[in-house]
């Protein structure tokens, strides 16, 4: 499939999609409400309103300690009453538990997590008269981190996905297969067998489960995994569902929507556990031999395994703060694309689970009417925690398939590559030599505040740097006496203490020089 076909390179934008912005809700909590506040208050109130009855406030009395009790349980009744109010809201939530169940409400699915991929060989020491074959699923012990994790070997299809019902094969006469695909993560199989119940629900013991990993056979024959069960049929579909720890339940359906699986039969589901950037390792990090036995030859044949390129597109999954950026957008669109504001937030959280996600995106509209129903999506593709790099052809075939079925009909859709302008900064903060013991701890507090506001969710397109924003980020660090801030790109007249995008650019911090003056 073609990307950016009949797509001209130069355009000028007429409009770009923007964020709305909301007020930002503060967690409720009512003052004066606590046990010391409650206390005072009620002793005040006896004082004013019994002056000539009762006039023991000795700490030690009875009356005391009933107004103790009652201020203790006015204080915890409060606070539980902040607390549920607080829950319910997807700006103040605080517990996963309780984000994911306001997700479910509105039919957002949180981000599961994805197994990092890697392109592997297969190489003998010479070449022999018979094939050698490699069980699909061949486990690789790694240790990433000072952590071990696992990688299994499946050859890999044109796109580089992989195809689990086969072995990898180096042919006769061959001494390398390069086409195989490395996902990190363990295979895990359970088996059950039908119960004949309406909607029977089926709990994979190991968690957490990897997205688009679960496969289920009923009496062998594969069935399909559907978000929504297709229509009023009895199909053979199933469904998945998580909880916050990213436990995955199938569910079968009611023979109206979605087959039931019959009294006794057979269920054998297969699913991956894993996850996460930890499998993110460098290429050639990856070497491993094992021995494969042969038919027709007397001896196993020593099989090598490499890794040459570096593993990628490792996800945890979607934190609490995950869900609480998503989920508003996604409520906005629908699950359709209509405003270029849709165009965005549809592919801001597009994934694949073997090609990556997407970074960041911008949808922008021509700036000529003849083009007023063709959309630009400039694209990138996450690295890591908070990198971005240029998408590959395959991420951006499967974005244009998504796009093409949630876009209006008359839509136009051009995917293009965004470009990440890098800048250096330096840093010359000024302080009072008393606190020169202190620089270490400054230092941090310094990063600490430099990270959160480089994060990559606090950035989007075409916004400009100003040393003042960082000037301002830095303020409440009251150590600090002066500060002296510059950017340096790649462009030598766009720099200094300003730094200008363009429509289809986005800021990313490279080189960060943190230097120390003391008077």
């Amino acid at each position: 499939m073609a990307i950016n076909n009949n797509c001209p390179f130069d355009l000028t934008p007429y409009t770009q999609s923007q964020i709305i912005t909301t007020p930002n809700i503060f967690n409720l909590n009512y003052t004066n409400q606590d046990f010391w506040s409650m206390k005072t208050r009620l002793v005040d109130f006896v004082r004013q309103k019994f002056t000539t009855d009762f006039s023991d406030f000795v700490e030690s009395s009875l009356a005391i300690m009933l107004i103790e009790n009652w201020a203790f349980l006015a204080d915890t009744l409060s606070f539980k009453m902040d607390q549920i109010a607080n829950e319910i809201f997807i700006d103040t939530v605080t517990e996963t538990e309780n984000a994911f169940r306001l997700a479910k409400l509105v039919g957002f699915n949180p981000q599961p997590p994805i197994g990092a991929r890697s392109m592997f060989t297969a190489s003998l020491n010479n070449p022999i008269t018979y094939d050698v074959i490699v069980p699909a699923g061949q486990q690789l012990k790694v240790n990433s981190g000072g952590t071990q994790i696992f990688y299994e070997l499946y050859p890999a299809d044109a796109e580089n996905n992989p195809i689990f019902d086969e072995d990898i094969v180096i042919p006769t006469g061959a001494i390398v297969n390069a086409s195989i695909v490395g996902l990190e993560g363990r295979t895990r199989t359970l088996t059950a067998s039908g119960t004949g119940a309406v909607a029977q629900t089926l709990q994979l013991g190991t968690s957490p489960v990897i997205f688009d990993s679960i496969r289920v056979y009923i009496d062998g024959v594969l069935w399909d995994q559907v978000q929504y069960f297709t229509d009023s049929q009895p199909r053979r579909e199933y469904r998945v569902e998580y909880d916050n720890n990213y436990v995955a339940f199938v569910i079968f359906g009611n023979n109206r929507t979605g087959l039931i699986p019959s009294i006794g039969s057979n269920i054998q589901i297969t699913y991956r556990i894993g996850g996460g950037p930890i499998g993110n390792v460098v290429s050639g990090s990856i070497q491993s031999q094992t021995l494969i036995n042969v038919p027709g030859l007397s001896y196993a044949v020593p099989v090598a395994f490499r890794n040459y390129t570096r593993g990628e597109y490792g996800y945890s999954g979607d934190t609490i703060e995950d869900i609480r950026l998503k989920l508003p957008a996604w409520t906005r669109a629908q699950d359709r694309a209509v405003t270029g504001l849709d165009y965005k937030t549809l592919t801001d959280q597009f994934v694949t689970p073997y090609q990556g996600q997407i970074g960041k995106s911008t949808s922008v509209l021509r700036n000529y009417g003849c083009a007023g129903n063709i959309v630009d999506l400039y694209i990138l593709a996450k690295d890591g925690q908070a990198g971005l790099q240029l998408a590959s052809d395959d991420l951006k075939n499967s974005l244009q398939k998504y796009i093409n079925d949630k876009k209006m009909l008359t839509d136009f859709v051009c995917i293009r590559d965004g470009q990440v302008l890098y800048v250096d900064i330096s840093i010359d903060i000024v302080l009072d030599r008393l606190y020169r013991k202190f620089e270490d701890e400054i230092r941090i507090k310094v990063q600490r505040r430099l990270d959160n506001f480089f994060a990559l969710q606090n950035w989007e397109y075409n916004e400009n740097l100003k040393d003042s924003e960082i000037s301002k980020v830095l303020s409440d660090i009251k150590e600090i006496s002066r500060l002296d801030i510059s950017f340096v790109t790649d462009d030598p007249n766009n720099g200094g203490i300003f730094v200008q995008t363009q429509f289809y650019e986005i800021i990313r911090p490279d080189v960060l020089t943190i230097g120390f003056t003391y008077e």
